[in-house]
């Protein structure tokens, strides 16, 4: 975890550190144990470390230790011991702060540290059950093409041709596992490690991510997130490769979720209807997530059924324009959704942001058949369930009812001269996607805004967009102490407005600089990864902290709903447990980092 740090960083954690030997089973420190503001660098020998709850790691070369106590300041809430002679770099907590603020390399390797750590732990200490619980082996290609490591690359290079595979196997003589060699692996060995092709694989192969075949699919998952790898490589107990599993198989395997609310919304013939099936979302959500333990996959569950009953909506009020006498709708149209709908991150209680595309040759009449559509339209999707927008973001407002080549306009106007209120309309606006209608409507917009943000020319809207995000305080103080704010007799954190949305709006300018039409936050950060704006090591605490994130909220809002009380995005901190305000710190220090990573690229306008 330490291979990105430079000299300087990796001399200073020397040089201020102290060396500690231990001898088999000395405590490195003990459960309820005062703080000693060290944080502890594994760096021989075997460590175990056991948690208040009895869960065990073995602790590997590099990893981090006393991570908990550093971010909260309290005692030690595990034991850490040797099991064998060890040795441990004992650092203090002010050399790890000053690192972290100069060094962003050595942030992202403590950050992912404490991710990886806490989610394996949360994993571990649930129910999995559902999908992901099912062993590795009932999805798996059987078989995968091997050589040994005496083979030559040309040769190599000739057999991912003809059998059209991503990797080929090196296995030693008893058929055992030694790497992979990949069309990657071998352009880089001749073309940057000057190996000739006539060379053996065996210098040139990479590691092979491997699981075995009783292996559930959350830790296939989990294993492909955090290698970054698109295909995993199944062995039996003699480490001999078996078979492989892909992200396509996976995802394939994931896609369908318990049975859900899809058909009886389909056939709903009322807004009675669909308003008794909204208040079933929560539940149908929770399936999903008890499931499959995954907060993704649950969100993606609970967007598509709020798009469906929007989308149901809308059908029937396309229908009641025709019943009372408007006739069809007269041209080309697409109802489209913007922010977390655009993006497809729906939490338990969205409102209402969406706007109307209409073709260009409309005249006044189909005008007039639009305006009563959207006048009917808002105050039936409130009526099922979806609060109109304070901001009057919805397409009875003319200002999110134009058509196409208004809205190009708009964009064109905005981006030329933008202002505080500009940069606010796009956080919301340019999240976009086709709710109902015609989607080479909402395709041509998407184009158009790429095109006028192109070379440069949205430099200023996006440090305007900046500033404004800026602009909300952040919950993280001195030593990742929770600045919460009292409501209703509640010590609060809106991990909405001062979590999430730091992110998604940092990703969002990023996004839009470079071109890129993808609107889901995890798609962004994979797509900026790949264009080599963000380092993977940045890209992953990115990731982690939105998923944790996400989490934190969808749980905070599923057991309002079990209370009786109305979702909303105030985290009461007092409910958290210890590892969920572990979890908390870690994501909005992550957050931190996406804001000064903002600011480092665009500059902030004060006002």
């Amino acid at each position: 975890m330490w291979c990105n740090l430079d000299r300087a960083v990796i001399a200073s954690m020397v040089e201020t550190g102290e060396i500690i030997e231990l001898v088999p089973q000395d405590y490195l420190f003990r459960a309820g144990d005062p703080y000693r503001r060290r944080v502890y660098v594994h760096l021989k020998g075997e460590l175990e470390q056991t948690s208040g709850g009895g869960d065990v790691r073995h602790a590997e070369p590099g990893d981090l230790i006393g991570l908990a106590s550093y971010l909260d300041g309290d005692n030690y809430r595990s034991t850490a011991q040797a099991l064998s002679s060890c040795r441990v770099l004992a650092m203090p907590s002010a050399t790890v702060q000053q690192l972290e603020r100069e060094s962003a390399a050595f942030f992202e390797a403590v950050n992912r540290a404490l991710a990886a750590r806490m989610r394996k732990t949360r994993v571990m200490r649930q129910a999995v059950r559902g999908t992901l619980s099912r062993p590795v082996h009932e999805i798996m290609r059987i078989g995968l093409s091997t050589c040994t490591r005496d083979t030559t690359l040309r040769e190599a290079c000739r057999m991912l041709a003809e059998r059209q595979v991503s990797g080929i196997g090196v296995v030693d003589d008893n058929n055992a596992l030694l790497g992979l060699v990949t069309p990657m692996a071998i352009a880089r060995a001749v073309a940057l490690e000057n190996i000739g092709p006539d060379e053996p694989v065996g210098d040139s192969m990479e590691p092979a991510p491997k699981a075995t075949l009783e292996t559930p699919l959350w830790e296939i998952e989990q294993l492909q997130q955090r290698r970054g790898a698109r295909e995993i490589v199944i062995v039996n107990d003699a480490d001999t490769p078996v078979g492989t599993v892909s992200e396509t198989e996976l995802s394939r395997a994931l896609a369908t979720p318990p049975q859900t609310l899809d058909s009886e919304i389909r056939m709903a013939a009322d807004l009675a209807t669909l308003a008794r099936l909204r208040q079933h979302v929560p539940a149908a959500a929770r399936r999903v997530h008890e499931s499959h333990r995954s907060v993704g996959m649950a969100i993606r569950s609970l967007t598509e059924l709020h798009l469906a009953l929007q989308h149901r909506c809308t059908e029937l009020i396309v229908e009641r324009m025709e019943a009372e006498g408007h006739g069809p709708p007269p041209a080309r149209f697409a109802l489209i959704i913007m922010g977390s709908g655009g993006r497809g991150e729906m939490m338990l209680r969205p409102d209402q942001d969406n706007g109307l595309i209409l073709e260009d040759d409309i005249d006044e009449a189909g005008q007039e058949w639009f305006r009563i559509m959207a006048e009917y339209l808002n105050p039936a999707l409130d009526e099922i369930g979806y609060r109109l927008c304070p901001g009057d973001v919805m397409a009875r407002n003319p200002e999110y009812r134009r058509t196409l080549s208004g809205w190009q306009e708009r964009i064109r106007a905005l981006i030329a001269d933008p202002s505080r209120a500009d940069a606010r309309w796009s956080s919301i606006v340019f999240d976009f996607a086709t709710l109902y209608g015609d989607d080479r409507l909402t395709a041509d917009l998407r184009r158009k805004l790429n095109e006028e943000l192109a070379e440069g020319r949205g430099r200023m809207l996006f440090r305007m967009m900046a500033s404004d995000d800026a602009e909300s305080r952040h919950p993280l103080g001195l030593f990742n102490r929770l600045i919460t704010t009292r409501h209703e007799g509640r010590n609060v954190i809106d991990i909405k407005r001062t979590g999430l949305r730091i992110l998604v709006d940092g990703l969002r300018i990023f996004a839009l600089r470079e071109g890129i039409s993808r609107s889901k936050t995890l798609e962004r950060i994979a797509s900026l990864r790949r264009l080599g704006v963000f380092d993977r090591e940045f890209s992953e605490t990115l990731r982690i902290a939105f998923e944790e994130l996400q989490d934190l909220l969808f749980s905070h809002q599923l057991a309002q709903v079990d209370r009786g009380e109305t979702p909303d995005t105030l985290l009461d901190v007092d409910r958290l447990s210890s590892r969920d305000l572990e979890r908390l710190r870690v994501a909005l220090r992550a957050a931190r980092r996406m804001r000064e990573r903002l600011q480092a690229t665009f500059g902030f306008i004060l006002r």
